[in-house]
């Protein structure tokens, strides 16, 4: 599949989420992601708006390639949820560090890191693990093979198609 084949297909099938998408289609749709923001990065309104009409696009297509290796797309989930508990344990202890050092009478350097500042940055730890590794094993899917048979989310995306005509010399 070529680049602007592959932009036209994930830009028409803009929030499908149901079928396959070959690994071609993926990574030139994700290139274009990265040329348009990067196009659009001296520009924040626009870039905004570009940001939020690729991230549909780019997440139905992302699940599609998912399928294609035969996984359930709700793997692109796992990276979001371990980052985001990363983030609370964060918020958690910037809030209870935050109070502790408000009143400079009650922060002790040596009992900062005691009761749920030690939690938060546990949660931080495990979150911030989660979300790596569960990144890692998504970029393992996403360049895998596809299925080249039919499997539970359907037939295997058509084959690309080659150009005809006389081979150039």
């Amino acid at each position: 599949m070529s680049f602007v084949d592959a932009v036209k297909s994930s830009l028409r099938n803009y929030a499908r989420f149901r079928g396959r998408s070959t690994r071609s289609e993926f990574w030139w749709f994700t290139l274009f992601t990265v040329i348009v923001q990067a196009a659009t990065s001296g520009y924040d309104a626009l870039n905004g708006i570009v940001s939020l009409a690729l991230l549909l696009p780019g997440i139905a297509v992302h699940v599609r390639r998912l399928h294609d290796t035969g996984r359930t797309g709700w793997w692109v989930l796992w990276p979001v949820i371990g980052f985001a508990f990363a983030l609370a344990g964060f918020i958690v202890f910037a809030v209870s560090t935050a109070f502790d050092i408000v009143n400079p009478d009650e922060w002790d350097p040596q009992t900062a890191f005691e009761g749920a500042s030690a939690w938060a940055i546990g949660l931080v730890g495990i979150g911030l693990l989660a979300g790596v590794v569960t990144s890692i094993v998504n970029l393992v899917f996403l360049l895998q093979r596809g299925d080249a048979n039919m499997n539970r989310f359907g037939p295997p995306p058509p084959p690309r198609s080659l150009p005809t005509g006389p081979v150039p010399a």
